[in-house]
């Protein structure tokens, strides 16, 4: 992520793992929060392991789906998502549902018929995160209350910048419109991520429902 107290940095660092002979490949894409390379630069790698200062790694089968989205926030609880496409919302959207249980392996990605299949129910997410994927705007953030103040947000938002770009689409960002909530969540965030948002303009009501 850029620092916005001063030159923006930050490059992806991208490895093609050998493919099975009659399969797609798959490739790992890592964001580096480093001044290495030029912003914004995709770099090719000879082998899979991460560079220092590493923020975030996708993997997915090429042209196919995400599997696994880390995270490198310490003290994060274990979180697993569910990836559900919206290609004909208006416009279009993605969400990523986040789960905090033993079901799935820290990172792992499941498509929405894997959750399905998996009896993966919606009321059983700790949080969410929705944007418009033709544009990267977060159109909305949630996380339940009995699980906030734990970094949830952070890795959800951070594991979505990370979907969006294994897509190939516009970074993640979002603009000045926030609950209170989402303000005092940006606030507490490091200035390289708060660069991905814009000052607060707007508040919005809260999405939590009042008792």
């Amino acid at each position: 992520m850029p620092d916005s107290t001063s030159e923006p940095r930050g490059w992806w660092a991208r490895y093609r793992h050998e493919a099975v002979p009659g399969s797609a490949a798959q490739v790992t894409l890592t964001g580096v929060d480093t001044a290495e390379h030029p912003f914004g630069s995709d770099v090719e790698q000879p082998d899979g392991r991460r560079p220092p200062g590493w923020t975030l790694s996708v993997t997915w089968t090429d042209g196919g789906p995400v599997h696994s989205v880390l995270v490198n926030q310490p003290g994060v609880p274990l979180l697993w998502f569910v990836e559900l496409d919206e290609p004909a919302a208006d416009p279009p959207a993605a969400t990523l549902l986040a789960f905090s249980d033993a079901r799935h392996a820290h990172g792992a990605v499941l498509t929405a018929a894997g959750a399905e299949a998996g009896g993966v129910r919606g009321d059983q997410q700790v949080g969410a995160v929705r944007w418009w994927t033709g544009s990267g705007l977060v159109h909305q953030l949630y996380v339940a209350p009995q699980h906030r103040r734990k970094g949830i947000a952070t890795a959800l938002v951070t594991a979505a910048f990370g979907v969006q770009a294994a897509r190939g689409r516009p970074p993640l960002h979002g603009d000045g419109r926030r609950t209170d909530d989402g303000e005092a969540w940006r606030a507490g965030l490091g200035p390289g991520q708060q660069h991905w948002f814009e000052p607060w303009s707007q508040r919005l009501p809260s999405m939590t429902p009042q008792a």
